[in-house]
């Protein structure tokens, strides 16, 4: 019974290769168990879109870790932290971190997490027409007086946390001077929202026309009305 194989060469590279795979797989059995810290990005998922977050979040979450981390773990791609907003309600809440919210390989677990749970302040978002008031400075030319102050558009929708839009009554613009002025001043200018939460819904710049009339003409114009 010949025992030789047909193609040696062949066979001696399947061999070779067979081995190197038992090696890997016996080293990757071997590894030790290790236990690290590790920073994991923190990320809200799942939010409504009718809710605002008024409170600051932590941009990392400190886990340890247990298991083959050596292997399991790539420097590249952090471990990250995914929290479920889907049921989150308007107010203080307290979110617990669960393991679940981790994405790891399967024989890597979670021995702790800190902070264990992140609490958030969430706001109803609304909107609400406001005017708008033009920012004025600086005085005309002497003899010379405002006598009209034009906006267009004199109002606009705005979108917000509710308790941010109850306490806004009007939104100034961007600074139009009228210093020593002897004729009408128009500007294009921006509006100015107090708050980054606030927004401006489908507005451009507004146009401000500032009306200077000779100080004579405008007391005869009121003595007329």
């Amino acid at each position: 019974m010949n025992l030789k194989p047909r193609y040696p060469m062949q066979f001696l590279v399947a061999l070779i290769a067979a081995f190197l795979l038992w090696y890997a797989l016996a080293a990757q059995r071997s590894e030790n168990i290790s236990v690290r810290g590790v920073q994991a990005r923190l990320t809200l998922v799942n939010m409504k879109r009718d809710l605002v977050l008024m409170s600051s979040v932590p941009d990392t979450v400190s886990l340890q870790l247990r298991g083959p981390l050596t292997r399991a773990l790539s420097s590249a791609t952090p471990p990250e932290v995914l929290l479920d907003l889907s049921d989150a309600r308007p107010g203080l809440n307290s979110y617990p971190i669960n393991a679940s919210d981790i994405p790891l390989p399967a024989d890597v677990e979670v021995v702790s997490v800190d902070p264990p749970a992140i609490t958030l302040e969430l706001e109803r978002q609304e909107t609400r027409i406001v005017p708008v008031r033009p920012t004025v400075s600086g005085e005309p030319a002497p003899g010379f007086v405002i006598s009209e102050v034009r906006v267009q558009p004199a109002q606009f929708t705005i979108q917000g946390p509710e308790s941010l839009l109850m306490a806004l009554e009007y939104v100034e613009t961007g600074l139009i001077s009228i210093e020593d002025a002897a004729g009408p001043v128009e500007a294009m200018v921006e509006p100015l929202l107090a708050d980054p939460l606030l927004r401006a819904i489908g507005l451009g710049p507004i146009q401000v026309v500032v009306e200077i009339v000779p100080e004579a003409a405008a007391e005869e114009r009121e003595a007329a009305e």
